[in-house]
């Protein structure tokens, strides 16, 4: 992993999920479809061996830990 993914991984926006963790994510978003739409959330997933690298780009809304406290509960 280079040393920009690090970076934001350390703040906290960006994660890195296998596919079943993908799936949950995905679902979340689908979920809270109208509040991400409303507040322009975005994101970008990059594909890694069998890893995924997801960053949420910055929003008043919602962190990247607060998804992960949802969909780890």
């Amino acid at each position: 992993m280079n040393y920009m993914y690090e970076r934001m991984e350390a703040a906290g926006e960006t994660a890195i999920f296998d596919r079943a963790e993908l799936k949950q994510f995905e679902q979340y978003v689908a979920d809270n479809y109208n509040e991400f739409y409303k507040n322009n959330v975005s994101y970008e997933s990059k594909k890694e061996g069998n890893k995924f690298i997801i960053t949420l780009f910055n929003n008043p809304v919602i962190t990247m830990e607060e998804i992960l406290l949802d969909i780890r509960g």
